[in-house]
């Protein structure tokens, strides 16, 4: 395991120790164990609903047979997916979220939760994933890796398939405090983390230049970028955006 691999999961997993739904989702007044569980799945639902309605305008993806979700944290997303795919899997690099989440999805036969504590996907074939879905996640790894997980979206991507994912682009440099993001780098800014969270264990904000993404785009043939939105969920102070990238049906399946 790289380094990076390894802070992360050393974070990840004391996050997922103490307080798992606020770390997937840290709005105000919930932290401290204070999510209530079906409230919290209930963002999965609404989320997931409302990506599956926007895809179904291009009429993708065209099965619904396997849905990945990486980064899964407490299975809040896979949850939802279930509902719309035959199979579901969730990675994600902590085991105690890999833990909760499979205590709150235990009566969910067709969703298998995966720690994945690698650069790869392990274990998923090329071209068998009719989703792959990602958010709040690839803003938390450093930009090497999170290219290459990038990468790792579009091989294990089925013609005729989606993946669907979040990322920092940078600071929004059109606000002070993306300003000082900019400025700062993590290693100034997690003591201050350290002290408003009052813990030691914080996660860092890390950019993904879309120039990087297009490089890795260019190296996959027949995977062609659907679309590209702003996108909130890195929360003030940053440049959010979601691509959406689809791999052209073979002429087998026309």
């Amino acid at each position: 395991m790289n380094d990076d691999l390894a802070r992360l999961q050393r974070v990840w997993s004391s996050l997922g120790r103490d307080d798992p739904l606020w770390a997937v989702l840290s709005q105000p007044g919930k932290r401290g164990r204070r999510w209530d569980e079906a409230e919290f799945l209930a963002t999965g639902r609404t989320d997931i609903e409302t990506q599956l309605h926007g895809l179904a305008i291009y009429g993708l993806p065209v099965r619904h047979a396997a849905a990945l979700d990486f980064g899964c944290g407490a299975g809040r997303l896979c949850r939802a997916l279930a509902a719309h795919f035959e199979r579901v899997v969730g990675v994600d690099v902590s085991p105690t979220m890999i833990e909760a989440a499979r205590r709150i999805n235990a009566d969910l036969p067709q969703v298998q939760f995966r720690e994945n504590p690698s650069t790869r996907l392990e274990g998923i074939a090329d071209r068998s994933v009719d989703l792959v879905y990602s958010t709040m996640t690839l803003q938390h790894i450093p930009t090497a890796l999170a290219a290459g997980y990038v990468a790792e979206f579009m091989r294990v991507l089925a013609p005729g398939g989606v993946a669907a994912f979040q990322f920092v682009a940078g600071p929004d440099l059109g606000s002070r405090r993306g300003r000082l993001y900019a400025r700062l780098p993590n290693r100034w800014l997690n003591p201050l983390r350290r002290l408003l969270w009052r813990r030691w264990s914080v996660f860092e904000m890390h950019v993904l230049p879309e120039s990087l993404l297009h490089e890795r785009l260019a190296a996959e043939p027949g995977v062609r970028l659907l679309a590209a939105l702003d996108d909130g969920a890195a929360g003030p102070g940053w440049q959010g955006r979601r691509w959406y990238l689809t791999r052209d049906r073979q002429t087998s399946d026309t």
